[in-house]
């Protein structure tokens, strides 16, 4: 979902000095994806526009492979891939319209929508340091990183007065987005209710016996579902009628704790995105950026 730039020229791309290459590529950001999720669909337009036009319910693997190939296109892509990234980002979305369930009519290219989507991101690099990271960012690294943020959402085209420019004023944005935007979307609502429950098995597993993948899902299932149940802001969760009581919140504080403690023995080759390795350990020179296109 896209606007026009406000900027001129081209913007600059995101590069290996920034905490942005870092922690996007910092694979314990996936265990943020149901709340981040839940946050973007939970807008009316965007949970309208993925309802209708997206095939995530049918082909949830594929979607999944897709969305995260163009993020690591948008974010490593260098200047070239990068810029061309978002713009061809934007032109996938052109055509995305339509009338939700109340009437309301929608278009991909609505300038909330898309700051948004990109928003809740930064939302969700800072949840994930502070829970689970080694320790939280440090006032001034959440400034650097909403202002590379940002930087990068003028490549995904956002105009600069869509987004808050510094941290007081994004979590004004956030929580006035949270109260007074978001919805309990028929999409939010599939993707709480069936997605984090049950799902088709991934192609690869193709030879695991059916009853074995649904109980190992359902598995993985609970324990994301208490991971996003935890990390929804207290305004969402009630509008999702989630019941977060004090053993849920013990139970998380546990699983805190363990994966807090796991991912510092985690090898940072495991760890990170490989363009995000090389920036952490300083071996950046070798990387040479793949641009493929995300079908």
């Amino acid at each position: 979902m896209a606007t026009a730039s406000n900027n001129k020229a081209d913007p600059l791309a995101l590069g290996p000095d920034s905490l942005a290459w870092v922690h996007a590529g910092d694979n314990l950001q996936l265990l943020m994806a149901g709340t981040t999720l839940l946050l973007q669909v939970s807008h009316p337009v965007v949970g309208a526009g993925v309802g209708d036009h997206s095939v995530f319910k049918k082909d949830p693997w594929g979607r999944l492979k897709r969305t995260m190939e163009w993020g690591q296109r948008l974010m490593y892509g260098g200047e070239t891939g990068s810029i061309q990234a978002g713009k061809d980002l934007r032109e996938l979305h052109r055509g995305i319209k339509g009338a939700d369930d109340k009437g309301r009519k929608y278009f991909a290219l609505d300038p909330e929508a898309y700051a948004w989507v990109h928003m809740t991101t930064y939302y969700s690099m800072i949840t994930t340091q502070r829970l689970f990271g080694d320790k939280p960012f440090t006032a001034s690294e959440e400034a650097q990183l909403l202002q590379e943020w940002v930087q990068q959402g003028r490549v995904l085209g956002i105009r600069d007065q869509d987004m808050p420019h510094s941290v007081p004023e994004f979590w004004d944005y956030f929580n006035n987005m949270v109260e007074n935007r978001l919805e309990n979307t028929d999409t939010a609502r599939y993707l709480l209710e069936v997605s984090l429950s049950r799902v088709k098995k991934p192609p690869q597993l193709s030879l695991l016996p059916d009853w074995l993948w649904s109980r190992i899902y359902r598995q993985l299932g609970k324990s994301a579902k208490l991971t996003t149940y935890a990390t929804l802001p207290p305004a969402l969760r009630k509008k999702f009628h989630v019941h977060w009581t004090g053993r849920l919140a013990r139970r998380f504080e546990r699983k805190r704790r363990a994966i807090r403690n796991l991912a510092k023995l985690v090898p940072p080759k495991t760890r990170y995105l490989p363009p995000a390795y090389l920036a952490v350990t300083g071996q950046i020179d070798r990387f040479q950026p793949v641009i493929r296109e995300a079908a």
